[in-house]
């Protein structure tokens, strides 16, 4: 979420444009079959460095103006009083899985099929109010409906979530998707209120809120802004019948990608106790929260999710 996957290769002519292009084309007629396997071995272990507990932590509060700009604090008392301000509150919940939901294992391949995606789409869609168009749109951009994809910046999964935010919601295994996409769709209906606007929204999911909120509209990142574009087309053409691609995709706790787990020289590794790892180019402490920058993104991180920083 934030998230995520290269989405744009460099053609002749306009690489959004073509690009844009094809997939409406793509989708509008039918799609096409694939499917992936992990590739991956386990992830090596890499040393520790514990991080300092925090005995009274500040909660971050999220102010909106007339104007409908953001702001992030963790000292509201100045804001609560202004007229001008409202406060709008961020509470992920823990996931709702179906009654008849079963774990898997990590290390026992996942399967999901086309219908299966499609009951899981349907299923949070409708829990968290978005067009199943726009979760597909998600997914399409974010993973290729590859359930154990992994980005660059450590967003895992068919919706891409990151590590902190699976962790606030309860998400127990990252790469399951029937997991993954309760948590993405619950993201990404959390950006929704806060931004009361699509564009924003999906710019909030790729780059975080702090950028949109700090560029006041969608960031000047040439990613986040053909990410933009790209969704909103994928959604059109899923609105007006565009078939989901046919998918059967051998899913595990293995990624497609290697994940780093020890900090390139200069920079971090943000280490979770659920495991999970994912790099940064820069931590700053914001009682009670580590705010992490990597490759244009930032994020807060609450603390007691973290187990250890470890610094290249």
């Amino acid at each position: 979420m934030q998230h995520h996957a290269r989405i744009t290769r460099r053609v002749a002519g306009s690489p959004v444009r073509m690009l844009l292009a094809a997939a409406v084309f793509f989708l509008l007629a039918g799609g096409g079959a694939f499917q992936a396997s992990a590739q991956a071995g386990p992830q090596a272990a890499a040393p520790r460095t514990q991080v300092a507990e925090h005995v009274k932590p500040r909660t971050l509060h999220q102010f909106r103006d007339k104007n409908g700009t953001m702001t992030f604090t963790n000292r509201p008392d100045k804001y609560k009083q202004r007229t001008d301000y409202k406060e709008v509150a961020i509470r992920y919940e823990r996931i709702p899985l179906p009654p008849a939901y079963k774990p898997t294992p990590a290390a026992v391949p996942k399967v999901i099929t086309d219908t299966t995606l499609k009951e899981i789409v349907s299923r949070y869609s409708r829990i968290y109010g978005l067009d199943e168009a726009l979760v597909y749109a998600v997914i399409h951009a974010e993973s290729n409906f590859q359930p154990n994809a992994v980005s660059k910046a450590g967003a895992r999964g068919l919706m891409q979530l990151m590590p902190g935010t699976a962790a606030e919601m309860g998400v127990t295994d990252i790469f399951d998707p029937t997991q993954n996409v309760a948590g993405g769709t619950q993201y990404l209906s959390r950006m929704m209120e806060i931004f009361r606007d699509k564009r924003l929204a999906l710019a909030a999911y790729n780059a975080g809120p702090e950028n949109v909120k700090k560029h006041k509209g969608i960031p000047p990142f040439e990613e986040t802004k053909n990410y933009v574009k790209i969704v909103t087309a994928y959604e059109a053409a899923y609105a007006k019948g565009g078939a989901v691609p046919h998918v059967r995709v051998a899913g595990s706790g293995r990624a497609l990608r290697p994940i780093q787990t020890s900090p390139a020289k200069g920079a971090y590794t943000v280490v979770f106790h659920s495991g999970l790892t994912q790099p940064a180019d820069k931590v700053e402490d914001k009682e009670p929260y580590w705010f992490i920058e990597y490759a244009n993104r930032s994020y807060p991180v609450r603390k007691d999710l973290v187990k250890s920083i470890e610094k290249g």
